[in-house]
């Protein structure tokens, strides 16, 4: 199955990508792609900055996901691609920072010396989906990137396992009202990876010390100090220009709806818009790790970093406004037209409404579907308009 893309040309020739579905259970994320695309589809005047949208990164395990959603009612199922009992970590298959798609030889990941990458004692092949994400970065060159996903319900276990980074005493973490959003865990917001520049001390995987300062950020609570917070503490000028204009975003979706964000703080004197590597994946690259940083190469491949925006869009589920990518309701939830055929508009046939089953009428959420159009409308508004 083939992943579908749209291209939105915008009023400045430099072009924003935005891709959903790298993790095939977050249907959230590839909902609010759709709103993107249709939202900017039925704009009068473009955006400042064209668009290329690919809402489902991987689209036949997203049609696999959505049935069991649909069957089940939940969107919790694995996040990452199995392939003959392999666990591939789609995430993880970017290139390592500074280097073009062309530098993996025979498809096989590797790391910043060239040396194959190894995943439970085997190499791995780099994903055709990831590859064709890739090839866009390098085609379109874009200014900014966005990655949309999904973020599950926060629990005491989450907030247990990032205690090094949260500093929380077990009588805290039994306490939580697990609404409140904690400093040092990750919870639903818009983040940022600055652009970067790559050094001789900067580790071979872990990144972000090279992004930015921990000691001083206030997403790391146990490291910092509070007098010396700074939530722009991306270690580039240019870094901290992508710190503000993430958080002008996040505050674009508080502005609408403040529980959608409550991980960027945005209320408090000290707002964050960084986010803590979780555990749990292979040493490897991420989109965040690659798009960031120059590609100083000769032809193909040449690029300047573009930041890397991850939205973590609250909970999992869709609201069942698409149907596989088919918008069957608008944004009030009243059903759509199906456009006629050439036979039909022949015979004077101007179209029929989609029909609500008593399925859909079941599984069908408003309010859900204006929180995704809200993350959609912050995207636009921002990231897509501010220089």
């Amino acid at each position: 199955m083939t992943a579908n893309s749209y291209v939105f040309y915008g009023s400045e020739p430099q072009f924003v990508l935005i891709v959903a579905g790298v993790h095939e259970s977050e249907q959230s994320g590839i909902e609010v792609a759709h709103w993107i695309r249709t939202k900017l589809a039925a704009r009068s005047r473009p955006t400042r900055f064209g668009a290329v949208v690919v809402p489902d990164v991987f689209p036949q395990r997203g049609v696999a996901a959505r049935t069991e959603e649909w069957r089940s009612g939940d969107a919790s199922g694995s996040r990452e691609v199995r392939i003959q009992g392999r666990t591939l970590f789609p995430a993880r298959h970017f290139p390592p920072p500074g280097q073009p798609l062309s530098a993996l030889k025979n498809g096989l990941l590797i790391d910043r010396n060239g040396v194959e990458l190894r995943i439970a004692k085997q190499t791995v092949p780099q994903l055709a989906e990831i590859r064709y994400v890739i090839q866009f970065v390098e085609q379109f060159k874009p200014v900014r990137i966005v990655s949309v996903h999904g973020k599950r319900p926060r629990t005491r276990d989450d907030l247990r396992s990032t205690r090094a980074q949260n500093g929380l005493t077990d009588k805290q973490i039994k306490d939580w009202d697990e609404v409140t959003a904690i400093k040092g865990t990750n919870f639903p917001g818009i983040f940022v990876d600055p652009r970067y520049q790559l050094g001789k001390d900067c580790p071979q995987f872990d990144l972000e010390p090279c992004k930015f300062d921990s000691l001083h950020d206030p997403a790391f609570p146990t490291l910092s100090e509070e007098k010396d917070q700074r939530f722009d503490s991306a270690r580039t000028d240019l870094g901290r220009k992508d710190d503000a204009l993430c958080l002008k975003a996040a505050k674009a979706v508080a502005a609408l709806d403040a529980t959608l964000v409550r991980g960027n703080h945005v209320a408090e004197s000290l707002p964050v818009v960084h986010y803590a590597k979780e555990g749990g994946t292979p040493q490897a690259f991420s989109l965040g790790d690659w798009g960031p940083v120059d590609v100083a190469v000769q032809g193909l491949g040449a690029r300047s970093g573009a930041p890397v925006f991850t939205i973590e869009v609250k909970d999992d589920n869709e609201s069942w406004a698409f149907l596989d990518g088919v918008q069957v309701v608008d944004e009030k939830g009243d059903p759509l037209i199906v456009p006629p055929t050439p036979e039909e508009r022949a015979a004077g046939n101007k179209g029929r409404k989609f029909v609500k089953s008593p399925g859909f009428t079941k599984r069908f959420s408003q309010k859900r579907s204006r929180e995704l159009q809200n993350y959609a409308q912050g995207i636009i508004e921002t990231i897509l308009e501010l220089p």
